[in-house]
């Protein structure tokens, strides 16, 4: 057997490696992009971002939830989640309240939270269609991986954290 066995091993390395990515693609993290500029200055349209999907999860084992990192979401956390409007469409928000807490002049109901957008003039958001299920949460926004506008990088945004 010289190097036979090498073209098997290569093929199943590979197949580990994408069984692995789709596995961290599907529950760990994921790449977007904002589409609009309601989150200006802290995100720009055109930011592809990470999100962590981890951060959220729900339904784990406990001792899984206790091994990883996982928490409730929190005011001031940026968020990735499905429009209540357009389930197809992904918005990027800032979470301003978490059930039990006030938001337009009533106590959020369990399992709901508020988002809007940091440029409020220019956000569609809780304000108009109300608390959002925890259930349309995709994950936190940590990083913003690329950015660019109309072709130009903005090497400056490039690898910066999301506050």
């Amino acid at each position: 057997m010289n190097g036979g066995g090498r073209p098997a091993s290569a093929l199943r390395a590979a197949l580990t490696a994408a069984l692995v990515a789709l596995y961290a693609r599907a529950f760990v993290v994921s790449v977007g992009t904002v589409a609009g500029g309601s989150m200006a200055p802290a995100l720009l349209a055109g930011d592809r971002v990470v999100v962590d999907r981890l951060l959220y999860a729900e339904g784990l084992p406990r001792a899984a939830a206790a091994a990883l990192p996982v928490r409730e979401p929190r005011p001031g956390d940026v968020v990735w989640l499905r429009s209540p409007e357009e389930p197809r469409t992904a918005l990027v928000k800032r979470c301003i309240a978490v059930a039990g807490q006030p938001f337009a002049g009533a106590e959020l109901a369990p399992g709901t939270l508020a988002v809007v957008g940091d440029r409020r003039a220019d956000s569609r958001d809780s304000r108009q269609f109300g608390p959002v299920a925890r259930a349309t949460l995709g994950g936190r926004v940590v990083l913003v991986a690329w950015s660019a506008d109309r072709g130009v990088v903005r090497w400056r945004r490039v690898g910066r954290a999301v506050r």
